[in-house]
């Protein structure tokens, strides 16, 4: 059973199909200014690519989708973009070497929306008050790590359980699903952690979960590893490849800082390219960063490196079937 701020999810090719309806003849209006009104002006690319696959271009006419400016951007026909200007200038957009002429007098940002991105937004930044981060450490027998792969939207996702102080793998597990959720950052959680839930169901008292991605060190303080904390009623840490915010001391405790507070580590195995650790929920920042050391051999702790690898096996196996 998914939990509440998992469901309900806005079909986010639907909605920008709407708004891109309501531009009139005439009118052209940008990425940007779409992505504005679906909520946060990150979701740019994705309204690129909701364009993309638009198959009824009378009804959706993405031909008056252009960027912020003035150059238009793609157009999915069998002529391309060509056509794409024959179009804009049948209903007297003037163009010139690709770009829109005089382009402001035409804009359309007049949108009716629900913004549904700011809902999902809202809902993170209510659970995140919700977040726990004892001052004691918790006994652990196991670590779980895991991990998606995708091919377009089939997700496989892994599992990998192994014991806290060895390492030893105990149990692994892959599910397969369609991800309902497009990728749009700092809103991967929308999209990974229903498909990961039937994997985080199966995890047993005295489990900790690695996630591949950022606890509270992260711009809002409140990343997929302290999101995935909540809705699955775990204990989690977060490991992420590159540093989202803060500032690392130079010195030997190597403590990501962010407005005065430390909110995690950059752990570094044999003097390579660092991780970023921090706890997600249910973990002090000191026993996050000594779990991770015990279960590292490489650059990646390894339960999360071989859910990587069992995720990738399964989607390369389903491929070549």
């Amino acid at each position: 059973m998914l939990h509440p701020s998992l469901e309900n999810l806005p079909n986010l090719i639907h909605e920008v199909y709407d708004l891109v309806s309501q531009v009139p003849e005439g009118m052209i209006t940008t990425y940007g200014a779409v992505a504005k009104a679906l909520g946060d002006p990150i979701a740019a690319r994705f309204v690129g690519l909701a364009m993309s696959l638009n198959e009824n271009v009378i009804q959706v006419p993405c031909r008056r989708v252009v960027r912020s400016d003035g150059k238009l951007g793609g157009y999915t026909s069998h002529r391309g973009v060509d056509e794409k200007i024959e179009l804009l200038r049948s209903e007297g957009i003037r163009i010139c070497n690709g770009r829109v002429v005089d382009m402001e007098p035409l804009l359309f940002d007049d949108f009716r929306s629900s913004m549904p991105l700011r809902r999902l937004r809202e809902r993170q930044l209510a659970l995140r008050k919700q977040v726990l981060i004892p001052t004691s450490d918790r006994q652990f027998d196991r670590v779980a790590g895991m991990d998606v792969s995708y091919d377009g939207d089939r997700a496989y996702a892994s599992v990998v359980v192994a014991e806290a102080e060895s390492g030893r793998v105990l149990e692994s597990e892959v599910v397969e699903s369609e991800a309902a959720f497009p990728y749009i950052p700092t809103y991967l959680a929308y999209r990974e952690l229903p498909i990961i839930s039937p994997l985080a169901e199966s995890l047993v008292e005295g489990t900790v979960l690695v996630y591949d991605g950022n606890g509270l060190l992260h711009p809002e303080r409140f990343g997929i590893a302290s999101h995935a904390g909540l809705a699955f009623n775990v204990p989690t840490i977060g490991v992420a490849k590159r540093l989202l915010c803060g500032s690392v001391r130079c010195d030997a405790s190597a403590e990501v800082e962010l407005d005065g507070d430390v909110l995690g580590y950059a752990l570094s195995n044999r003097g390579g390219a660092p991780i970023f650790v921090s706890p997600g929920h249910g973990v002090s920042a000191r026993q996050a960063l000594s779990i991770i050391r015990k279960v590292t051999k490489h650059r990646i702790p390894e339960p999360i490196r071989q859910a990587h690898k069992r995720a990738n096996e399964a989607r390369r196996s389903a491929i070549n079937k």
